[in-house]
């Protein structure tokens, strides 16, 4: 008689174990879930810090790529289609999803936009950012950038100079300052703004001459030449800056700008001048 109690015993251990080992793979798979979430998000982030967000570019290449050879590699990658911009937008996003409190992740979202040329979209990521962190320098820097682009150079101005009431040493918005003071027509002020940027970050002209070959190797000549009009702007006796901007201009079929740059060089750089008119009359 007690082989049936044994082995009744035996069943509901059995059934026990079971019941365990049950609920261990539930809790396995709950933590492998998680630990696939938390991966996740820091591949979305890193996507995020990776992106070739065109605001970050002169800085990027200011701090990190000292040679003309790796700023243009870097402005390969970041060329910037269509395609690769969307995407930046959808992970940014993604990302203010994540963390809807956090003015970081909207003026990440606002530079996509701003990548995209979506400017309204842009200045409202800004703005939200500023709702929630009204001290935020990277959002006013960013919405001077979209009232720059505008033609708005007025709120430009006003949304620069914000900026550095925050931080007062940053170079790069002491030279987007005098840029929008410059078109706005206050050359003394501009004159004023580009002193202070070189005072603060000497290589700061010669950064952008690089940017501007690195644009110009790759073919992006509307942004090479926007590179070099900015560094001519900054420092008026830079012969380089004149040189490659003729260069610039030729490659775009503008003969009359570019000797407009000869001419200019005849005083900064006679053999520069002499080797640009070779490049304008073969």
């Amino acid at each position: 008689m007690p082989q049936p109690a044994a082995q009744s015993e035996r069943s509901s251990s059995w059934q026990k174990g079971r019941a365990l080992v049950g609920r261990c793979r539930t809790w396995l798979l709950r933590l492998l879930l998680l630990v696939v979430l938390v991966v996740a998000g820091l591949i979305c982030v890193r996507m995020i810090d990776a992106s070739g967000l065109k605001a970050k570019v002169l800085a990027d290449i200011a701090g990190v790529h000292s040679h003309e050879s790796s700023t243009y590699s870097l402005l390969k990658e970041r060329r910037g289609d269509s395609v690769r911009s969307r995407s930046s937008v959808a992970v940014c996003q993604k990302l203010v999803k994540l963390r809807p409190t956090d003015a970081d992740a909207h003026v990440k979202l606002g530079d996509a936009y701003a990548e995209m040329e979506r400017t309204k979209e842009a200045m409202a990521s800004y703005q939200e950012a500023l709702a929630l962190d009204p001290n935020s320098f990277d959002a006013y820097l960013g919405m001077g950038k979209a009232y720059f682009d505008q033609g708005s150079y007025a709120e430009a101005i006003v949304s620069y100079r914000t900026a550095l009431k925050i931080r007062p040493r940053s170079a790069d918005a002491h030279l987007s300052l005098g840029l929008a003071l410059s078109n706005a027509g206050k050359c003394d002020e501009a004159m004023q703004a580009f002193q202070k940027a070189k005072e603060l970050d000497p290589t700061i002209v010669e950064t952008q001459v690089i940017t501007g070959k690195a644009y110009l190797q790759a073919g992006m000549y509307a942004q090479a030449i926007e590179s070099f009009k900015d560094a001519v702007q900054t420092d008026q006796q830079h012969a380089q800056a004149y040189f490659n901007l003729g260069r610039a201009y030729l490659r775009v079929g503008d003969r009359g700008l570019a000797l407009e740059q000869q001419r200019a060089l005849q005083n900064l750089d006679p053999r520069l001048a002499n080797q640009l008119l070779n490049m304008i009359n073969p």
